[in-house]
């Protein structure tokens, strides 16, 4: 068994993809100990800068693929650098849809493009880790239910993606928790031996970006609100602003002097002392969903704001969270209401688990 994984996000900049990317991998290590494993790297998508051109091979791709015209597919991907060949070598094909099916993703089409081809090249195929959040496009959800069908494993990583993969059509589609639940908890000494170098005072929040926000003054001022709030609940407890992205870079820098806010990034920690930093915490407050869930998983408080797609929602549906994400439209008062109650507030933590990853369903 010799497994092609992509989208391979071991060197993601982004702590979530790096923890997802470890999480499959450990659970696939226990599923098929005697598996090779090999992240793929996709070609560079052509056209990134030439939108309109990239749109419409796209478009051309699409129509095959909802034509089930595979000369046309093979045709339109090679135009978008996908070889024919690309999967040749490889048995299985493990798809992480993490970040990448959704109705504003710019990969989108060239994915369902390579599912296809997969499935074209007689390969076992899981499609696995995902949200599928398309906005109501009936265009899109044809295609990738389509795709999908054709595939031998499918799952989503929350119940809403689930009810709505059901209702699209996607006939034999489970529910399987984020890569990320996989993962080994760490114990006490282990967090505290991976954030020992950063000399973290006893006491600390930590504050996250949210892919609804951007690298502009609008966004300045809904984080600038976020901050106010925290601060007028916790005036003397340093924030930590946790920063994968650009755009949580930019706000951080912008934001740090006028709110004494400390920056760690990602460029200096990887994604296990992120998440004992995260572990550690007294209250995580953004709206990044792999964060939260790391809080979530050692038990830490936290409030979650909105992303560009329902992946909050469905991860606090998951976990039968009592607070539900809030927008960042939100009026201060909202806000600052709710991080004033979740000193209150009971939070049951249940134990979410993965309890088989038998994703090519293998006989043993």
């Amino acid at each position: 068994m010799k497994i092609a994984y992509f989208l391979n996000t071991f060197k993601s900049s982004n702590w979530g993809g790096q923890a997802t990317s470890n999480g499959v991998k450990y659970l696939l290590s226990k599923e098929y100990p005697n598996a090779e494993f090999c992240p793929l790297d996709l070609p560079e998508l052509r056209f990134k800068k030439v939108k309109l051109l990239r749109k419409w091979y796209e478009t051309k791709l699409t129509k095959a693929l909802l034509n089930d015209d595979s000369k046309k597919v093979i045709k339109q991907l090679d135009k978008l650098n996908i070889n024919e060949d690309i999967f040749d070598s490889y048995t299985h094909i493990c798809f992480n849809g993490e970040g990448a099916i959704h109705y504003k993703s710019g990969h989108l089409i060239r994915l369902m493009g390579l599912l296809y081809l997969a499935n074209l090249k007689n390969k076992k195929v899981a499609s696995i880790n995902q949200t599928v959040d398309f906005a109501g496009d009936k265009r899109l959800e044809n295609l990738v239910s389509k795709v999908y069908n054709m595939c031998d494993f499918v799952s989503v990583r929350e119940p809403i993606s689930h009810k709505l993969a059901m209702k699209m059509g996607i006939k034999k589609c489970k529910l399987i928790p984020d890569g990320v639940y996989g993962l080994p908890v760490m114990s006490k000494d282990e967090i505290k031996s991976k954030i020992k170098k950063y000399e973290l005072p006893n006491r600390y929040i930590t504050l996250t970006g949210s892919s609804a926000l951007k690298r502009d003054k609008k966004s300045l001022k809904l984080m600038s609100s976020v901050i106010k709030a925290i601060q007028k609940v916790h005036s003397d407890t340093l924030i930590l602003f946790m920063t994968s992205t650009k755009t949580d870079i930019f706000l951080a820098q912008n934001l740090k002097n006028r709110f004494g806010l400390r920056i760690i990034d990602s460029s200096n920690a990887d994604y296990k002392e992120a998440m004992a930093i995260f572990a550690n915490s007294m209250l995580l407050v953004g709206g990044r969903q792999h964060p939260n869930i790391f809080a979530y998983i050692y038990k830490v408080p936290y409030i979650a704001l909105e992303g560009n797609t329902f992946k909050n929602s469905g991860v606090a549906k998951l976990q039968n969270y009592p607070i539900a994400p809030l927008s960042w439209n939100s009026d201060f008062d909202k806000i600052y209401n709710t991080i004033e109650s979740i000193k209150q507030k009971d939070i049951e933590f249940i134990d979410i688990k993965i309890n088989s990853f038998d994703i090519f369903e293998e006989e043993r």
